[in-house]
């Protein structure tokens, strides 16, 4: 048998039936890239709540798994309350659904509080997919703004369609 799935400690090791790391990681920075870059200000404003969150959620990991993950919980409500702000405020749809991806996230907190038996496979699988799909709809967000956006003016004079110049 493999050793990576034999039953014991939890660990965010590679499994044969996870997706890598990094997969993740380079969605998160393409989008956050892309927002930085092509968004307007809410789509700037909640990558970096993103990165924030994921940072504080980094940094406060309890790499034992043995409970709820308390720094990862409050990076994640203080995200979503970052994320409703701006869905209450925009008159955009990703909003919304980043809010409701990012309420299921810390949904799946409080699951692990009120039941410890969650396991912890459960439980950090749970966040990955919720976050992933907050980045999605942020992505999504991203690319209806910068599909929207008017071009910019060129030199050529502009010519109706068909038109041929003399």
């Amino acid at each position: 048998m493999d050793p990576r799935l034999a039953p014991g400690v939890f660990s965010l090791q590679p499994h044969a039936y996870a997706l890598p790391a990094w997969i993740g990681l380079t969605l998160t920075a393409v989008v956050c890239g892309g927002a930085f870059w092509k968004g307007d200000r809410e789509q700037q404003i909640a990558a970096g709540g993103v990165l924030l969150s994921w940072l504080a959620t980094l940094v406060l990991r309890d790499p034992r798994w043995l409970g709820t993950q308390w720094g990862a919980f409050g990076a994640d409500v203080a995200y979503l309350l970052l994320i409703t702000v701006i869905a209450i405020r925009s008159p955009r749809y990703w909003p919304m659904l980043s809010a409701a991806f990012q309420l299921l996230s810390v949904m799946t907190h409080v699951a692990r509080m009120i039941d410890p038996g969650v396991r912890a496979w459960a439980y950090a699988t749970g966040g990955v997919i919720w976050s992933q799909m907050v980045i999605v709809s942020l992505g999504v967000g991203v690319w209806n703004t910068w599909r929207t956006r008017p071009y910019p003016a060129t030199s050529d004079p502009v010519t109706e369609p068909g038109a041929t110049r003399r």
